[in-house]
């Protein structure tokens, strides 16, 4: 009797040790491995697959996961390739699940990149995920190197620009009709502008 209860305690701590293994992220097993692991999968021990966890991809060739590259993401689960970043949004780190629009300022014309570029002189940028940047107008400029949010309105003794020069404010005059405003509609859609004569 004395050794049945020793048996029993000794498979107890044994089931015990074996739920103490650390599980996947997703904590989703796909089954037992019998050859290698189905695409989508990767072997997470020597006898389980385990679905492939977000921010990564598993196409069945390796037997793991592997992580997604910046200008990638992936955010789902059992997922046998990674998704490129949409223009206007952008993914510096490696491993996403999601990706980041361009902050104001900056824009993305291309998908799959890790970066946006800052909006430099004579254009401007005043919403978040977008793909374009916009010019000035007649009369307005935007003179920062980089980043340019909103443009400024020309006046004083330098109350004249050139639309989209990047030459900011001046007291030369121009040719060009000044607009009234400069400003960029809600949807994105830039304002109209006079092309430099």
């Amino acid at each position: 009797m004395l050794f049945s209860s020793s048996f029993v305690s000794a498979a107890f701590m044994m089931l015990s040790s074996v739920t103490a293994l650390p599980q996947p992220e997703n904590g989703a097993l796909s089954g037992r491995a019998t050859g290698p692991c189905a695409a989508g999968s990767y072997l997470y021990n020597a006898t389980t697959c385990a679905f492939c966890p977000v921010g990564s991809y598993c196409d069945g060739t390796s037997g793991q996961a592997q992580q997604c590259d910046s200008g990638h993401y992936q955010p789902s689960i059992n997922s046998t390739s990674c998704l490129a970043t949409v223009p206007g949004y952008y993914q510096n780190a490696k491993g996403a699940n999601n990706t980041i629009p361009c902050p104001v300022g900056s824009y993305q014309p291309y998908g799959a990149q890790a970066f946006c570029y800052g909006a430099p002189k004579g254009r401007f940028q005043n919403m978040t995920g977008q793909a374009t940047v916009c010019g000035t107008c007649c009369g307005w400029a935007a003179p920062l190197q980089n980043n340019n949010i909103n443009p400024v309105n020309c006046s004083g003794t330098t109350p004249n620009a050139w639309p989209s020069s990047g030459d900011g404010c001046t007291a030369a005059n121009t040719t060009c009709v000044r607009a009234a405003t400069c400003i960029q509609l809600a949807n994105g859609t830039c304002p109209a502008e006079t092309i430099r004569g």
